[in-house]
């Protein structure tokens, strides 16, 4: 299951080297002209944080209004599994994982750009 992946299974920060890069980060670092030594490290912290786990575990949810602005039909709370990566937040619905692991098969969550949400 996809939301289970702990903080700790990855390297972050300027110690990672290029062969834990994925082959697209290390042609882009070979190519790329060198930067600045105070922009390097805006950007190294901005990739930093992007990856960082800040939150992963069981919730409870309630929409209370739609993206179109709607109230939605149903006014129930939700379990869900979610994860705070950097700026995006994974929901999975709890009934529906359990349903999928039933057959062997996996649920791709749901993705929300917390920089773009709005939280009452």
């Amino acid at each position: 299951m996809g939301p289970l992946r702990s903080s700790s299974d990855k390297k972050d920060g300027p110690g990672q080297s290029q062969t834990d890069l994925s082959p697209a980060a290390r042609r882009s670092s070979i190519t790329a002209s060198p930067l600045h030594p105070e922009i390097r490290s805006i950007v190294q912290l901005t990739l930093t944080h992007a990856r960082k786990v800040y939150f992963s575990g069981p919730l409870v949810k309630h929409v209370q209004r739609q993206p179109d602005g709607q109230r939605p039909k149903e006014d129930a709370w939700t379990d869900v599994w979610a994860q705070l990566g950097g700026t995006t937040l994974s929901i999975w619905d709890m009934k529906e994982v359990e349903e999928a692991n039933k057959r062997g098969r996996e649920v791709p969550p749901t993705y929300v750009n917390m920089t773009d949400a709005v939280s009452q």
